[in-house]
């Protein structure tokens, strides 16, 4: 169960604390007694490079990815081996993959709200949130 989107930097306590209980009722309910309903958000599958771009695929996304409250995703990154290489990239949801632009530099690796309180607005028609993620990109 992914809540990071309910959370207030400053207060560990999230205000939201119905809809906490309705997400792990969620997820409670498709564990334990396999209802159709999904028991988290949607959770990435791999990530590979396509001419121009690297696609993100994900798993377990009920109708398809959008970006609320924006035009794009926010919060994923490009890096290579080194931390200070990591560098936001432009994001477009489409179905149940997002494709990042590839801006040349050398990147081994794509990660998603890689900080202490990220601004996320990736969510599915579930309607629930994409969790933190880094995973390798490859061929």
């Amino acid at each position: 169960m992914i809540a990071i989107d309910l959370g207030d930097r400053l207060d560990i306590h999230p205000a939201n604390k119905q809809e906490v209980g309705r997400r792990l009722t969620q997820a409670a309910l498709a564990i334990a007694y396999g209802t159709d309903l999904p028991p988290s958000g949607p959770e990435i599958v791999s990530a590979r490079r396509a001419p121009g771009a690297i696609i993100l695929t994900f798993r377990g996304v009920k109708g398809g990815l959008h970006a609320w409250s924006g035009a794009h995703p926010l919060g994923f990154e490009l890096c290579d081996a080194a931390q200070q290489s990591c560098r936001y990239a432009e994001a477009v949801a489409d179905g149940a993959t997002v494709r990042l632009a590839d801006d040349g530099r050398p990147a081994t690796r794509v990660r998603y709200a890689w900080a202490d309180a990220p601004v996320v607005n990736l969510y599915d028609d579930a309607p629930l949130p994409a969790g933190p993620f880094e995973v390798p990109i490859g061929r």
